[in-house]
């Protein structure tokens, strides 16, 4: 996916020739964010670009140079591109390029300014890309809004959800645009809990986006473009948080995940990975504190992060010394001391003081080396062997041994009363033990739970607005037995694949992605928008969707018995390279399902991509559940607002300020403005394609949708 807006971007760059060879990009602060996660500075210094500049920043004017405008299509940046050519224009002309396309009003706002202003006059081209999106991975993407989990599930009677989904559904057709599809809508009919009376969210926004998808299509009949050799239609699968709400509150084991769950890191600046601070191994061998960015430029980092932390560690060994031999087989001095290799985190924390000569590799080694040992030491700390393997049985339904937990209320009061046991893995399991008892519990045994947990302010909260994501809360005293143990208590297969102890739950949505992979998922459960879609197909071997009920319709999805073989149906299933599938989440997707969607995609050698309005982080997702009943806050402003320009002043003859500044400009040397203009430019020096996509067609990359600029 990467890939696909890089090749957009980079054609929309190429395509601008301009006479004098040279010219200047311009970007706002949303769209800059899309133009560094998909493309380095090197490339695009190499399309003759000699500077990358904020249009909401003061900037120097450059009279004899073209400017490519990458805009999102907002007020706030059309009256900032129109304040560039009102008086002295900026550049000596414009080619327009917004990251999705102009509604009505924008453009008529637009043409009226520009024509009312003399600005039209220096504006070559206008085109919309349909790139406003953020690609977090190769295969994961996130769109706006970040607060839906707020407005589609809280109880904030101003917070417009319909108007959430709106916003949502135009960010999905740029998804759809530049991976060039016209996919099968499929969206899931009703949330858990049958907590949206009026529609499920995931069907309102599947219906919206299909309008929109059509709308598309109607304005651009080429679309989708060809492909050789021809595949078939993408499908696009919509569902909401409440499938599983206990897939963020699991501890997740694999590195990527436990590193967004229990260690300080923070989002990159390009979206496209974390910063972790760490304890960096100098040259010297002293030691001292170094940020590090862990993302898919880090080919160690995209090797392990889906692996198990104890796997994760064994793999570094392993890789830590291939490296020593290929450099000692190259006749590099990688003497090491006594030991020629490592066998355990702490040979590799020894060995890495002594290869002053790979200082990059050594770099990030030593990273993953402190990185790894952390997790392993709050692991140990905050006891998350005892409260991972019961958090497994609750929501299996199981124990390790296949057998019926028995205990879960003995072994959980301990934990809960444990000072080593964070307030927020209390929470955790409080809430999945509600989950894990699908009635919900007796009032007065929530309430000493809470008490054993000492939960306070949002913990309490959070367990309390359960309801609100479908989750049954509690219970009336009277002799019922909830089915749910019947539903989830099956015995193992013999052949079945036994993983980690504390890795043995696997995500609804990954049922979700085999059964539709494999054509079992129930159309009565995920519906389609188009009831011509569900005659059969190529891409299903000529069946009706669904056939084979898995799951069986009317069996909450949540109490489906999951399996650990590694390719579910493998036996029936002959791996192709068919049509891809997009899967989209309302409210949030957590890392066990992002891990998920890679593992479907190399088992059933498909394309899968999956997206959200967020990348849920366990500490995210219980402040989320904490303020569900509170006013949703407005999204964060990426773009500032409109300030419109001072009107120009009449310089005094003897201002000092004004003749050092036409003595400069006579000299051509750059004003104090331009030689802080770094400070306006985009950094784009760690930014690259990701190489996880293979999508290699030309023209569906970019879109115009504007066949003529201003009537």
């Amino acid at each position: 996916m990467t890939k696909s807006i890089n090749i957009g971007l980079m054609e929309s760059i190429r395509s601008v020739q301009p006479p004098g060879k040279w010219k200047i990009i311009v970007v706002d602060s949303k769209s800059s964010m899309i133009l560094n996660a998909a493309c380095k500075m090197y490339d695009i210094l190499e399309e003759n670009v000699t500077l990358v500049e904020n249009i909401e920043r003061k900037r120097q004017p450059y009279p004899t140079l073209e400017a490519i405008y990458f805009l999102t299509p907002c007020r706030e940046s059309i009256l900032r591109l129109v304040d560039d050519f009102s008086r002295t224009p900026t550049y000596k002309a414009a080619h327009v390029h917004f990251t999705s396309g102009l509604n009505d009003q924008l453009f008529d706002d637009l043409n009226k300014r520009l024509k009312a202003t003399g600005a039209a006059d220096y504006i070559q081209s206008l085109k919309e890309l349909y790139v406003d999106f953020m690609v977090n991975e190769s295969a994961v993407f996130t769109v706006d809004p970040i607060t839906s989990f707020l407005t589609i599930f809280g109880q904030d009677p101003r917070s417009e959800p319909d108007e959430s989904l709106k916003t949502t559904a135009k960010q999905l057709l740029s998804v759809c645009a530049t991976l060039g599809e016209d996919p099968i809508i499929r969206y899931q009919t009703r949330s858990e809990g049958d907590i949206h009376p009026q529609g499920s969210p995931a069907g309102k926004l599947a219906h919206i986006v299909q309008k929109e998808v059509d709308g598309f299509c109607r304005l651009n009949p080429n679309f989708p473009p060809p492909r050789q050799p021809p595949q078939p239609r993408a499908t696009l699968l919509i569902v909401d948080r409440s499938i599983d709400p206990a897939a963020p509150l699991l501890h997740e084991f694999t590195y990527q995940a436990m590193i967004n769950d229990v260690l300080p890191v923070e989002e990159s600046e390009n979206h496209t990975g974390v910063k972790y601070s760490h304890e960096f191994y100098q040259a010297d061998g002293s030691v001292t504190s170094k940020d590090v960015i862990l993302d898919e430029e880090d080919n160690i980092y995209k090797s392990i992060r889906h692996m198990h932390i104890a796997e994760c560690s064994d793999r570094l060994v392993e890789k830590f010394n291939e490296f020593l031999t290929e450099n000692k087989v190259g006749g590099a001095n990688t003497d090491a001391g006594p030991k020629n290799s490592a066998k355990s985190l702490k040979d590799m924390k020894e060995m890495l003081t002594n290869l002053p000569q790979f200082q990059d590799l050594k770099a990030k080694y030593s990273a993953h080396l402190s990185i790894a040992q952390e997790c392993m030491s709050f692991f140990e700390r905050h006891k998350l062997n005892s409260v991972g393997n019961l958090e497994q049985n609750m929501v299996t339904g199981e124990t390790a041994d296949g057998e019926t937990p028995k205990t879960i209320v003995l072994d959980m009061v301990p934990l809960l009363d444990d000072p080593n046991v964070s307030p927020t893995d209390k929470a955790r399991l409080l809430m999945l033990y509600i989950i894990w008892k699908e009635g919900g519990i007796f009032e007065d045994d929530k309430r000493k739970l809470i008490e054993h947990a000492k939960l306070k302010g949002e913990y309490r909260d959070a367990v309390n607005n359960l309801p609100l994501i479908g989750v049954k809360l509690t219970r009336i005293r009277r002799p019922e037995k909830s089915s749910f143990l019947k539903k989830r208590k099956q015995k193992k297969n013999k052949d079945e694949e036994t993983p980690y102890e504390l890795s043995r739950y696997v995500p609804v949505l990954k049922k979700v992605m085999e059964a539709h992979l494999s054509n079992t998922l129930d159309p009565n459960q995920f519906a389609f928008t188009r009831q011509s879609d569900m005659e059969p197909g190529e891409d299903h071997g000529g069946s009706v969707p669904g056939q084979g009920g898995i799951p069986a319709s009317g069996i909450s999805l949540r109490t489906t018995k999951p399996t650990w073989s590694k390719r579910t149906n493998s036996i029936n299933v002959t791996p192709t390279n068919g049509a891809k599938l997009i899967v989209f989440v309302i409210g949030g997707a957590s890392y066990s399902e992002i891990r998920s969607a890679y593992e479907i995609g190399e088992s059933y050698n498909r394309d899968v991509f999956i997206g959200s309005t967020e990348l849920l982080r366990p500490n995210s997702f219980i402040d989320h559940l904490g303020h569900l009943r509170q006013p949703v806050p407005p999204p964060p402003s990426v773009i500032p607002p409109y300030v419109a320009p001072a009107p120009p002043q009449i310089q005094r003859n003897d201002s000092s300020a004004s003749k050092t500044a036409s003595l400069m400009s006579h000299m051509h040397i750059s004003s104090p403005a331009s030689i802080n203009s770094k400070g306006s430019s985009v950094s784009l020096d760690k930014m690259s394609s990701s190489p996880g996509s293979e999508e290699t067609g030309e023209k569906k990359k970019k879109k115009k949708g504007l066949a003529r600029l201003f009537g």
